[in-house]
């Protein structure tokens, strides 16, 4: 099993136990709880289940994996606020002082510089762009241990870094400014068009060797017979990585414009207040 089917099976057993310790007797099931466990299910499918095998020699499925790892997988832990949830498994006791020590106690803190939504931005697109590329991806995808070892927990802990700064987790509350939101949110949009188009529109052939058949292979399930199917899968790739990037994008974007409505009382005094700003500064 690969390292993060194992955190997978790890993480829903932690969650289990954390939750079966609330307060609550019997603990009653919770939206955030669901999550957590589709979370976890989806992350042991798309890294440890023999889809994910097929997703070592299948463009299509590969993608697929890559947008619910780097994703929505990370949306659905955040939002279930899965770590804070893991201080349940604790006793009373331990779990005071543990939380005594984190908020009150506690010395070291992250550079501003390093841990804040520009640079997790920057994380995250650098990430997706970089395993992408020709020779990155042929290197990672005919070695099996680097993409379970590296990219994968690559993929997941760039989208936690990510998605802490967009997604709250009730009852967290949301500190990060709006225009932030937007703009990191928009960055990562703009660069998931660009390399689906970059895959499908703006070339006419393969990008990956790897992903072609060459004479005296031996064949795999799923794995391309030809350049032109090979084309055809890497177009078909771009399409899901177009189509599922806006599944979890927009979701994400109604929910920072409905924090701007919520701030400003709505959409159009949101605008006319911006507005308003920009003609004073140029004024």
């Amino acid at each position: 099993m690969s390292p993060l089917g194992v955190v997978a099976v790890l993480g829903a057993i932690a969650s289990i136990v954390a939750y079966s310790r609330r307060k609550t007797t019997p603990p009653r099931v919770s939206f955030q709880f669901a999550i957590a466990m589709l979370s976890w299910a989806l992350l042991w499918y798309a890294t440890a289940s023999p889809f994910a095998a097929q997703g070592m020699v299948s463009l299509p499925k590969h993608m697929i994996a890559h947008i619910l790892v780097m994703f929505m997988i990370p949306i659905g832990l955040t939002y279930a606020g899965t770590l804070r949830s893991l201080w349940w498994i604790l006793r009373p006791e331990p779990r005071r002082q543990l939380l005594s020590w984190w908020y009150l106690r506690r010395t070291w803190r992250a550079p501003k510089w390093l841990f804040n939504i520009l640079s997790a931005t920057v994380v995250l697109n650098a990430v997706m762009i970089a395993s992408h590329l020709p020779r990155v991806f042929d290197y990672v995808m005919a070695r099996t241990w680097m993409m379970q070892w590296v990219v994968e927990p690559a993929f997941l802990l760039s989208g936690l870094f990510f998605f802490h700064f967009i997604v709250s987790s009730p009852p967290r509350v949301n500190h990060v400014r709006i225009r932030y939101q937007l703009i990191a949110l928009l960055v990562t949009v703009f660069e998931m068009l660009m390399l689906a188009m970059s895959m499908s529109i703006f070339t006419k052939a393969s990008w990956y060797s790897v992903m072609v058949m060459h004479p005296g292979m031996a064949a795999m399930p799923g794995m391309a017979r030809s350049a032109g199917v090979a084309f055809s899968q890497q177009r078909l790739a771009a399409g899901i990585l177009w189509i599922c990037g806006d599944g979890w994008a927009i979701p994400c974007l109604v929910l920072v414009l409905h924090r701007l409505v919520k701030r400003e009382g709505s959409l159009f005094g949101a605008i006319e207040r911006q507005t308003s700003r920009l003609s004073g500064v140029t004024g």
